[in-house]
């Protein structure tokens, strides 16, 4: 058979199956399918959020206040008149943050974890009367509590992440504890590397900021926006790196590499998907937080912010799949014309 039949061949193999890019659209639609065929996937953030709602309120405030407090007041003795005023406002701010924060918020984890529109709200009451109030006594307890939180959260987070990317891919994971073991450490591992990494180039730009603002107070604000501008920038190819976990990856330095791969291929699409998926999820999210936290309206908000945010959830994992999908299919077809015979033979 010649060179000329054998690329034929080949050319009709390869365009046999065609592999399209991730497209917006058909992604958000896909996902709010999967949740739509899998409703039962949406009880996670509508559980988590009925425990922030009719559970304790864990608090710190005993606790951190009178420090606080005596830290402005040794600020008094040092710093101007005018600066004690943004001071004053700043411990208004820092109270009624204290008022409302609930220690068992950080359930919550990132970059795993369960969504939440209780958190936004910090309910300090529901219709059946105000939270029951848990004062921390001392910085052990409270720490205790927080590494408790951190690391159910992060189980649970694991999970609903894993039960999602499954039904996304229509069973074609397999799914075992084995398996969720293995996620949860590389999670584990993951969010360590992206925690560093954001303290490795930030701290030095925070204390180099705080040292310009020191000469030129006015430049603060401008000077902030240019970091979270550049962090974001460094930091968004690797959004898909948590996907890849739940996608069959092995290790989490190749799901990052993976996620970079992607990005960077298909970084106009990708930017757009994830400001469509961050303008729908906390748009409506301002919607669902419409009703007091004392009203049983704030019920429809919970269910419906619980659909919202699974069907985004899903539907990144679906840009995530179709993305590699396309990528991968790519890679084959450039490296068979590029691996073909250059000269003929029978």
């Amino acid at each position: 058979m010649g060179y000329g039949k054998i690329k034929g061949r080949m050319e009709r193999d390869l365009n046999s199956s065609v592999v399209l890019p991730p497209r917006l659209i058909p992604t958000l639609v896909a996902g709010f399918n999967v949740v739509a065929s899998h409703v039962y996937l949406i009880l996670f953030p509508v559980l988590l959020d009925m425990f922030f709602w009719f559970g304790p309120l864990v608090r710190i405030k005993s606790l951190v206040q009178p420090a606080f407090e005596d830290t402005i007041r040794r600020m008094a003795e040092v710093y101007p008149a005018d600066t004690l005023t943004l001071m004053e406002a700043s411990k208004e701010v820092i109270t009624q943050f204290l008022e409302h924060f609930n220690l068992l918020f950080t359930l919550r984890t990132f970059p795993v974890g369960i969504p939440s529109l209780m958190i936004s709200i910090a309910p300090l009451n529901n219709p059946l009367g105000d939270l029951r109030v848990i004062e921390m006594a001392n910085a052990g307890q409270t720490w205790m509590v927080i590494m408790v939180c951190l690391a159910v959260g992060l189980c649970l987070g694991c999970l609903f992440f894993s039960l999602v990317a499954k039904v996304v891919t229509d069973k074609k994971l397999a799914w075992n504890l084995k398996t969720y073991f293995s996620q949860l450490k590389n999670t584990f591992l993951l969010s360590l590397l992206l925690l560093g990494l954001t303290i490795f180039l930030s701290l030095p730009v925070i204390l180099l900021i705080s040292f310009l603002v020191s000469f030129l107070p006015s430049l603060g604000s401008i000077l902030m926006l240019i970091v979270g501008v550049f962090l974001i920038w460094l930091l968004l190819p690797m959004i898909f790196g948590v996907h890849g976990i739940f996608m069959g990856q092995p290790d989490a330095l190749k799901s990052l590499r993976n996620s970079m791969q992607l990005v960077r291929r298909f970084l106009p699409g990708t930017g757009l998907f994830l400001l469509v998926a961050v303008l729908l999820s906390q748009g409506l999210d301002m919607l669902w937080a419409t009703p007091t936290s004392d009203n049983w309206m704030s019920l429809v908000g919970i269910f419906g912010h619980g659909f919202i945010s699974t069907g985004v959830l899903a539907a990144s994992f679906v840009y995530f799949f179709k993305g590699m999908e396309y990528m991968q299919e790519k890679i084959r077809r450039d490296s068979a014309k590029v691996e073909l015979p250059v000269q003929n033979g029978n």
